[in-house]
C-alpha cells in the first residue's frame, strides 16, 4: 500500500524539494552533492559556504501533526501509518512522533518536511 501512495507522491515530493537537497533522493548520490559544492564554490559570484547537515533523530522527530497538515496525500491512510504504533519485546507502542522506520514512504515524507530549509537558512544577501 505504501508503494502504491510513493509512486504518487514521489514526483511531487521532487517538485517540492530543495535544487541542492541530496539525502533520500532519487538518482541523487553523495557523488552528485560533492560535485554541486566544486561547482559553487568555483564560480568567481559562487557560493562562500555549503551547509551539510545531519539532522539527528530526523525520522524519529518529525511532527505528525505538521504532515497531516503539509503532506499532499490522502489525510486518514497517513495517519493510520503514523499513528499504528511499533511492537517491542511483545508490546506495542504508541508512535507520537516520526514517521514508521524502514517505511518506503518515509523517505519521500522526509524530502516534503524539510523542503524549504534552503531559503530558509540562506543569508539575505544572495550569494
Amino acid at each position: 500500500m505504501q508503494a502504491l501512495h510513493l509512486l504518487a507522491l514521489e514526483p511531487i515530493a521532487e517538485t517540492l524539494a530543495d535544487k541542492n537537497a541530496y539525502g533520500f533522493r532519487p538518482k541523487r548520490s553523495c557523488a552528485d552533492a560533492i560535485e554541486q559544492c566544486f561547482i559553487s564554490l568555483s564560480m568567481k559570484r559562487g557560493a562562500k559556504w555549503i551547509l551539510e547537515c545531519d539532522v539527528k533523530s530526523c525520522f524519529d522527530e518529525i511532527s505528525h501533526d505538521w504532515l497531516l497538515r503539509n503532506a499532499p496525500m490522502d489525510k486518514n491512510i497517513l495517519k493510520q501509518w503514523l499513528k499504528a504504533g511499533y511492537i517491542e519485546q511483545q508490546q506495542l507502542n504508541a508512535t507520537n512522533l516520526g514517521v514508521p522506520q524502514g517505511g518506503i514512504i518515509s523517505p519521500t515524507l522526509l524530502t516534503i518536511t524539510l523542503s524549504g530549509l534552503e531559503v530558509t537558512v540562506r543569508p539575505s544577501a544572495s550569494f
